[in-house]
């Protein structure tokens, strides 16, 4: 053999051996189709991918197109991957995020490079700038889930909000105001509310998008303006886990879900985001048709070690009410008066307190004030400049005040009752028994258990009311309640807010149980008012204004208009019991003439969390008869 026939043999080996160390396009896809990668439980959590409604394929839940590296990839989990794999292999450029593939959709090639077996750059990435320094400062150490408590006066807070918290490495104890939130919320804009806000929202009418902010940005959002408690659940995930979420999240950069209030929430979309850390969960698959932030908490709580144990920040308003209970009446007046700037902040008044006692009066004072800035802006600048001049006031007490920190309520969310709730009962009415039965989906009403649920507020919704006759075996169709909400919001001297309730859906009454000569027909109300409510979680006092609206096909002009008015009281003596008392009226002022006016004691004994016993006892008045209704029946939690 030739000197060159040598070197020609031995460039064939390195040749040979580099053929082997990186395979090429065709080899990588068909060993991705031969190990079945496309149907791996990752690859589908990467790509957002969930079971069509009807047949046996499947769909991603994300609408942007360049998200997709297959033409037909948001249907096709195979082509995707085979796509995917191209766009790696031959440096693909993603136009809209004006990077290569390999940096723009980092879980994934790592998810490729792992599964098959290749070398960590093999599939390029090793120069993506951006996403290092991005990561750098993540600096991700943990991730926590952050619960926002329910904010019944925002149509898409109604039953809480959830997002998450990437607490960094970097961070010293007890900072974590300033790590980063993840947050799934519909790209709605700043001025998007009210009714339309609600109706878009309920039927696909936005796109949801991820967005990564400054934890101390939510905080401020959640507690300190929409006064809402929030609770922290640290995750125990492994590192692994960890850096696998936190590089999804940076291929989730732009990206647009379909996104249905009641299904496609932020509730659904972080179970997901959990799916990609740890797919073997399959969080989602429970929640097909909707996802309620309280149950989505309970599933994850379910999974064994998962989450730990959380961790309760007061709102403004909640730590407020608090330390105002803890001054005597004076010292309260005093607090307000300095916040009302009718008191010199280093007047007579002030300097006859113990300094310790100043100080808690100054902490008030200034807390207040910022309060309500927070609720009415319009105020600043001139309530702002008070409010620094009672803080560098307190700043010169060099003194903590008495103030006993905010006790952490005895239930959290995720030991809560479950929320769809199914009653079995029997009904006393006009001397005859019957049989009813109850089903709601969600959430939450006054004489459920409150634990873990927001003081004085109920949402229920799509609560379908059936009746069963004993002796002919007739089913039909009492109520059904599409939404209602009560918000009780107690008032003292320092906070003025207005309750309020409303109550929309079919009902059967009135019709003959109120009306003269008209059939027990089944129509549409709409029902509701302002209100004021007195007390505190143990006992509560109401007033409601009342206006309503009956559209039904039995009376005369079709309609009838009413106006009235309920007080009522309600009471939780333990923990295991909750007892309302109501009473109120309502007369038909236009449409079809007639009147209600009721009477009604409710209770329900809490057997365990999510088994209740309920009874109601109520007197009923009406222009056709009047009589006693009684129910007694029990309240199962699922």
């Amino acid at each position: 053999m030739t000197r060159w026939a040598g070197w020609l043999c031995v460039l064939g080996l390195f040749a040979t051996s580099a053929a082997q160390a990186a395979p090429g396009l065709a080899q990588l896809q068909a060993q991705a189709r031969a190990e079945n990668l496309a149907a791996s439980p990752l690859w589908r959590a990467l790509l957002h991918y969930e079971p069509d409604w009807l047949g046996e394929g499947v769909h991603s839940t994300v609408v942007t197109d360049w998200f997709f590296l297959a033409p037909d990839g948001r249907r096709d989990p195979a082509a995707e991957l085979d796509a995917t794999l191209a766009a790696f292999v031959e440096d693909r450029q993603i136009a809209d995020r004006d990077r290569s593939a390999a940096c723009t959709f980092i879980a994934r090639r790592r998810f490729l490079v792992d599964r098959l077996g290749l070398d960590e750059y093999a599939l390029g990435g090793a120069d993506c700038e951006k996403y290092q320094r991005w990561r750098e400062a993540l600096a991700p150490r943990q991730v926590s889930l952050i619960f926002p408590t329910a904010f019944p006066n925002s149509p898409s807070s109604m039953f809480g909000h959830t997002l998450l918290r990437i607490d960094s490495s970097r961070r010293a104890r007890n900072t974590e105001l300033l790590s980063y939130a993840v947050n799934f919320a519909a790209a709605a804009g700043d001025d998007a509310q009210g009714l339309a806000f609600a109706w878009k929202g309920l039927t696909g009418g936005y796109a949801g998008i991820f967005g990564l902010f400054p934890y101390y940005e939510k905080v401020k959002q959640y507690a300190w303006i929409e006064h809402r408690d929030v609770w922290a659940y640290p995750l125990n995930l492994n590192a692994a886990q960890t850096n696998r979420l936190v590089d999804h999240l940076w291929e989730m950069d732009g990206v647009r879900f379909a996104y249905f209030f009641l299904s496609k929430n932020c509730s659904y979309q972080l179970l997901s985001l959990l799916e990609v850390a740890r797919p073997e969960l399959e969080l989602t698959e429970q929640y097909s048709w909707y996802a309620i932030p309280a149950d989505t908490i309970r599933t994850i709580a379910d999974v064994p070690g998962l989450m730990g144990t959380p961790r309760f920040r007061p709102s403004l308003e909640t730590t407020l009410r608090w330390q105002a209970d803890q001054l005597s009446a004076d010292q309260r007046a005093l607090a307000r008066a300095v916040a009302a700037d009718d008191v010199a902040l280093d007047g007579p008044e002030l300097a006859a307190l113990d300094p310790a006692d100043r100080a808690a009066v100054f902490e008030v004072a200034h807390d207040y004030l910022y309060y309500r800035l927070q609720s009415d802006p319009a105020s600043a600048p001139a309530d702002q400049a008070h409010a620094n001049a009672i803080l560098l006031a307190r700043s010169r007490i060099a003194r903590p005040s008495s103030f006993a920190p905010v006790p952490t309520p005895e239930t959290s969310p995720d030991q809560a009752h479950r929320t769809l709730r199914v009653a079995a009962e029997t009904v006393y009415e006009a001397d005859e028994l019957s049989l009813g039965l109850r089903i709601r989906p969600a959430y939450h009403d006054l004489l459920d258990n409150p634990g873990g649920y927001t003081d004085g507020a109920q949402i229920n919704f799509l609560d379908l009311g059936l009746r069963i006759d004993p002796d002919e075996g007739e089913l039909r169709i009492d109520d059904l309640t599409l939404l209602n909400i009560v918000s009780l919001s107690p008032r003292d001297d320092l906070f003025k807010p207005v309750s309020f309730q409303v109550d929309t859906g079919l009902r059967r009454r009135p019709s003959a149980n109120v009306f003269d000569n008209v059939d027990n027909n089944l129509g549409y109300y709409l029902q509701g008012g302002p209100g004021l409510a007195w007390g505190d979680d143990e006992l509560l006092g109401y007033v409601f204004g009342l206006g309503s609206v009956d559209a039904n096909s039995a009376l005369a002009p079709g309609y009838a208009l009413g106006a009235g008015a309920s007080v009522g009281v309600l009471a939780y003596p333990t923990r295991r019991l909750q007892l309302k008392a109501e009473t109120g009226a309502l007369e038909y002022v236009a449409g079809e003439a007639g009147y209600y006016r009721w009477a009604r004691f409710a209770q329900q004994f809490n057997l365990s969390r999510d088994l209740g016993l309920r009874s109601e006892f109520g007197w009923e008045n009406t222009a056709v008869d009047s009589g006693l209704r009684a129910t007694i029946g029990l309240q199962a939690y699922f």
